[in-house]
């Protein structure tokens, strides 16, 4: 084979690398900024409403709207989107055996709290 011939082919597989490496790239950055996307899908505390505790003395819902909306609002003001995201990657890579690294509390984990000290029963904690 002529040398320049082979000199353009080796050229040619130079290019060829890099293109795939930037490719690769970007569907390891695509498929992070879903994760995160993902991940950041909120969901409504189910709470019983017949269930009663020694907070919520009347056992009644007419306040549950006002107080979700509070404790939606307190924990949005006290923390971060980023380092939120961070908490729920942690909490999906952690090593669960033995309990040797404990869970990150996430404003879904903060807003069931505030719930359960206003007196309601959280269910999916």
């Amino acid at each position: 084979m002529n040398k320049y011939v082979r000199l353009i082919i080796l050229e040619a597989s130079k290019y060829n690398r890099k293109s795939y490496t930037k490719i690769k790239i970007a569907i390891i950055l695509l498929l992070l900024g879903m994760l995160a996307l993902l991940s950041s899908c909120a969901s409504k505390p189910i709470v019983d409403s017949r269930g009663k505790s020694s907070a919520n003395i009347k056992g009644d819902m007419n306040r549950y709207h006002d107080d979700l909306y509070t404790c939606e609002h307190l924990v949005k003001d006290e923390t971060n989107f980023f380092f939120e995201q961070g908490k729920i990657v942690y909490n999906m890579l952690r090593f669960k055996v033995l309990w040797l690294s404990p869970k990150a509390q996430t404003r879904r984990d903060l807003i069931n709290n505030c719930l359960e000290g206003r007196g309601y029963n959280v269910l999916n904690k």
